[in-house]
Formats: structure tokens, C-alpha cells, sequence
């Protein structure tokens, strides 16, 4: 017998290949199913982990863009350029004096999203 024929008695004699049989290969309809409910399970897990991942980029992307005005401001003072104040977004500036040659700045910048990050800075005049 050849190798060919050998093989096709072996399936043979494990009935893979009868389809009138009970026994054939293959998956079932229910387990098709609950692989594929397990599936998108874990599909929807994952895009709602890469949601939280954009919201927190989001968020310390508009973190450091506000630190980053806030230092602007800082560094423009006592001039301010309203045009580096994106839409939406609020500054406050505040002076304290601290004692007769100095005083603390702090500029205070609100996002839309209601983050609030305070800068502050001493001047002094060296007279």
C-alpha cells in the first residue's frame, strides 16, 4: 500500500471524513458563538481603555499647556499678551508685596476642562 492510501484508511478508521457520522472535526455553531461574544468583550475592554489612555493625554497635554502660558505670562510681566490665551481659557494675576524691594506674582490659568495651575515669581527692584 502506498502512503497516500495508508493515510486515507487511517482517517478512515477514525471516521473524520463520514459526514452521516457523529463524530467529525470542526467547531459547533455554540461554540462559534461564544467565541465570538468573548471576542468583542474584550474588544470593547480594550477601546475603553484606550478612551481613558486619550482622556488622561488630553488632560496633561492641557496641564502643560496651561503651565506653560502661566511661565509666558510670568516671564512677560508686567506686559501681558492676551494672544497666547487660547479661547476659553482665563488668566488672573495677583501681586502681593512681600516687603519694600519685592513682590510675589502669581498668575493663576483656568482650561475649559476646569483645571487650575498657579505660577508665581518674585520681583524685586535692585535700586
Amino acid at each position: 500500500m502506498s502512503k497516500k492510501a495508508t493515510g486515507l484508511t487511517t482517517a478512515l478508521k477514525k471516521r473524520l471524513f463520514f459526514v452521516n457520522n457523529k463524530h467529525f472535526a470542526g467547531f459547533s455553531l455554540i461554540e462559534v458563538m461564544i467565541t465570538t461574544l468573548l471576542f468583542s468583550i474584550i474588544m470593547l475592554g480594550f477601546i475603553n481603555y484606550q478612551q481613558a489612555l486619550l482622556n488622561k493625554h488630553r488632560y496633561f497635554a492641557n496641564n502643560l499647556r496651561a503651565n506653560k502660558i502661566a511661565f509666558q505670562l510670568l516671564d512677560s510681566y508686567p506686559y501681558t499678551n492676551h494672544q497666547i490665551i487660547p479661547s476659553g481659557w482665563q488668566y488672573k494675576i495677583t501681586s502681593k508685596i512681600y516687603n519694600t524691594e519685592c513682590k510675589m506674582v502669581e498668575i493663576t490659568v483656568s482650561t475649559p476642562n476646569k483645571q487650575i495651575i498657579k505660577q508665581q515669581r518674585f520681583f524685586c527692584d535692585l535700586h
